[in-house]
């Protein structure tokens, strides 16, 4: 199994590649999409001949789904060129590598969260504006959560348009029956019959769900965001019709508070991919996207991977919501422990936490009462992240090469980052070899399991 770690500003967007089978797990912000994982694709689709068997979107949040959408406008726009050019029509070539093919998708759709019918209030914009008066750094980001949902609930909407039948045709939710993904019985999922990839469902539970539908219908009942409602409405009718025809306080009481993460997080669509290894043993690794760790826990108790409180040790485990202090806690770190821990995270947001990253650290190099249980826990381990300082500055150098004068944001992350290496490099030389680092610098990283 390979697992490649793109970049993705403050988001995720990772392709899993296991035997014949590929899986785009998110997509990340549209500015890095555009900049570099559509480019990185097209190649990878050129290169090597494969589609996306799966494009698996955790959660509507921007961040997450943005980069889904434009790899879907960019299916259209080749599309269309294929059309016209193959009927002698004037085309202009996209300016662009051809995206590999999306065979399937899974993604909690607003439109089967809500009746679609309904109009699209502002109430989270109403509310970010409140908790943005607050003086408190948790309110304040989650104010900034809050317009995150916001900006994303117009793109899960067009993501929906664009795989509907009569455009991009792409199967929805094929294996749930085209119904919620959600964690069911035990289902084992394949997405090819002579793949050996197991895929379980390990969050969000039904319950999830039905808290977000409530809150998304609560949501609806605000007015105030006539303006951009008008816009979408508008998008929607610009895009109605088929396009051309033929087409398919301590640290352990900050961290872990799951009343401060937003409903749609908590209603992440989490994934165990398992897989045989070559000469016994499983490979295993979690996909978390942004949900809270008691629900990790309560998938992989759901489908018996964790027995009477005992641990799990794992390849990879992706750590949820970019190492935010409010879904991970020192129970979980102790839990839940693997071979290689991946975080994506640009800074933004103070992600990954640095309170996060030392309970992970005592977990596995701290004194005995923080020490995992788990047997594995001695051994050596990886902590991989799409970002880096040096990334970051690059990025800053363009800004402002560009702009005239510096990115307040950028400033931050890069504060933040280089703290976060301080941090890790300290722990590093204090490991006695335990401990590796893995930061993107130019090219993306790549992780053979």
């Amino acid at each position: 199994m390979k697992i490649t770690l793109l970049p993705s500003e403050k988001g995720d967007c990772l392709l899993i590649e296991a035997g014949a089978i590929s899986i785009l797990a998110d997509g990340g912000m549209p500015g890095s999409y555009t900049s570099e994982v559509r480019g990185f694709l097209g190649k990878w689709a050129e290169d090597t001949g494969k589609d996306l068997d799966l494009v698996y979107v955790s959660h509507v949040d921007q961040d997450h789904i943005a980069g889904v959408l434009q790899l879907l406008e960019d299916t259209v726009q080749w599309r269309v060129f294929d059309h016209k050019h193959a009927n002698g029509q004037p085309a202009t070539r996209p300016p662009f590598k051809r995206p590999p093919k999306v065979k399937r998708i899974w993604h909690n759709a607003f439109k089967t969260m809500v009746d679609e019918s309904e109009a699209i209030g502002s109430v989270l914009a109403a509310r970010a504006n409140t908790l943005s008066s607050s003086a408190n750094l948790s309110l304040l980001r989650l104010a900034d959560a809050f317009r995150s949902v916001a900006n994303s609930i117009p793109e899960a909407i067009k993501v929906s348009r664009r795989i509907a039948a009569d455009q991009l045709n792409i199967p929805l939710n094929g294996e749930f029956g085209s119904l919620l993904a959600m964690v069911r019985g035990q289902e084992v999922i394949g997405l090819a019959p002579a793949s050996n990839l197991a895929i379980r469902i390990i969050g969000p539970f039904e319950k999830d769900l039905q808290i977000l539908r409530k809150y998304w219908k609560n949501w609806l009942v605000n007015a105030g965001n006539a303006g951009s409602v008008d816009k979408l409405e508008a998008w929607l009718e610009d895009n109605s019709g088929p396009i051309p025809p033929g087409f398919g306080v301590s640290i352990d009481d900050e961290l872990g508070n799951r009343k401060s993460v937003t409903e749609p997080n908590l209603a992440s669509l989490m994934l165990l991919l398992e897989e045989p290894k070559v000469g016994g043993g499983v490979t295993r690794v979690i996909m978390t996207g942004d949900g809270h760790s008691d629900d990790v826990l309560a998938g992989l108790t759901h489908h018996g991977r964790l027995v009477d409180g005992a641990g799990l040790h794992v390849d990879v485990l992706k750590l949820q919501h970019h190492g935010s202090e409010h879904n991970l806690d020192r129970a979980f770190a102790k839990r839940i422990t693997a071979d290689h821990y991946l975080i994506c995270a640009n800074g933004e947001h103070e992600n990954p936490d640095l309170r996060v990253l030392e309970v992970l650290l005592d977990s596995r190099l701290g004194t005995p009462d923080n020490l995992s249980a788990n047997p594995e826990a001695s051994q050596p381990f990886t902590i991989w992240f799409n970002c880096s300082t040096d990334y970051l500055e690059k990025q800053h150098a363009a800004h402002i090469a560009k702009k005239g004068e510096p990115s307040a944001k950028l400033s931050k992350c890069i504060a933040q980052f280089t703290a976060i290496e301080q941090k890790l490099a300290n722990a590093k030389q204090a490991s006695n070899g335990r401990l590796k680092l893995k930061y993107l610098k130019a090219s993306p990283l790549e992780l053979e399991v």
